[in-house]
């Protein structure tokens, strides 16, 4: 029997739809919150092409896009369980973060050393195009629409942010940190990243001023960050298993996470709770409620390793998973 994704209509759609731009935030008051089923990780898609390294991942109205690292590929898994790959015009490439566009198209880092470019996908035509990043040896990593309309994107090999607009003319500035690594809008209009290297939080408006925040506990690692409902910055922090909160003033405040060791990808449901993926050891998805701090563990299936997630169109949370190479999905 066929497995489907499911579809939903109507105002969820667009609300989810900032998801698929690199936005997401979670879906406003105005849309109805969905009757609470029990959280079950309730399918694994395995990707065609094998070893293939699923890593980046985002959401439009009706599919999941997401790259294929080892395997030089940008793909899709549709509504009908479908994946669809598209290969790189050059091998070694190494996608690695991906979001669309203001303009429809899909926008992608390449991570190796040798390509160092930011790449771009037209779903209508089919057609890719690269553009060169000016500093070499980026090892571009995350990749997010700004407010400005420019796609922003972390470079982990140069501590640089690169901003690259959607002709494809590409800036980037140096911060004082080491390794940024994941990225995401906040609700100041500035892009928000963290330095897993120097245990900072940055951020960088569209007038380019970069400004960075010291996380309290040392040497913690910080790895993913999203943008909760409040209009504060939520991260997790790899080294000491800590879910952190960084308000646009810097204030900065943590939680240590029962049970979650090495919490990597981080999103917040439409229900109001984060989703903290804890990937060693058994792997887990953890949810915390921010109201009551209230927190309980579910496992993944055997030989998980999640990589980074999205809450997509049918409000369910997706992630990568490299262990299986697969695209997995949590029903929450």
């Amino acid at each position: 029997m066929q497995r489907t994704l499911g579809l939903i209509t109507g105002a969820v759609i667009a609300a989810i739809l900032l998801a698929g731009c690199g936005k997401t935030y979670p879906v406003g008051a105005t849309v109805p919150t969905p009757t609470p089923a029990a959280p079950s990780e309730t399918s694994s898609y395995t990707v065609p092409t094998s070893a293939s390294f699923p890593i980046g991942i985002t959401s439009s109205s009706n599919a999941i896009w997401f790259t294929e690292e080892s395997g030089d590929k940008i793909a899709l898994l549709d509504e009908s369980a479908t994946f669809t790959e598209f290969p790189l015009p050059n091998a070694g490439s190494e996608p690695y973060g991906i979001t669309f566009g203001p303009d429809g198209n899909l926008w992608f880092t390449e991570y190796a050393t040798g390509a160092n470019k930011i790449g771009r996908y037209d779903p209508s035509t089919a057609n890719f195009a690269e553009f060169a990043i000016p500093t070499a040896s980026a090892l571009a990593t995350s990749i997010v629409l700004g407010s400005d309309g420019a796609l922003w994107f972390t470079e982990s090999g140069t501590n640089r942010i690169g901003r690259a607009t959607l002709a494809g003319s590409i800036t980037d500035y140096a911060v004082a940190g080491t390794t940024p690594l994941n990225a995401a809008e906040g609700s100041d209009g500035s892009v928000w990243f963290t330095l897993n290297g120097s245990n900072q939080i940055g951020s960088i408006t569209p007038g380019e001023t970069v400004t960075l925040y010291t996380i309290p506990t040392a040497a913690s690692q910080p790895f993913d960050i999203v943008p909760g409902s409040d209009g504060a910055l939520w991260f997790t922090e790899r080294a000491t298993g800590k879910l952190g909160r960084i308000a646009t003033n810097g204030s900065i405040t943590e939680t240590t996470l029962t049970g979650c060791a090495s919490p990597g990808a981080l999103r917040q449901g439409v229900d109001g709770d984060f989703y903290v993926f804890c990937t060693s050891g058994s792997p887990t998805v953890l949810q915390y409620n921010p109201q009551t701090a209230a927190m309980k563990s579910f496992p993944l299936k055997a030989g998980s390793v999640p990589q980074l997630a999205i809450i997509a169109f049918d409000n369910k949370l997706y992630f990568t998973d490299s262990g299986l190479n697969a695209i997995g999905q949590f029903t929450y």
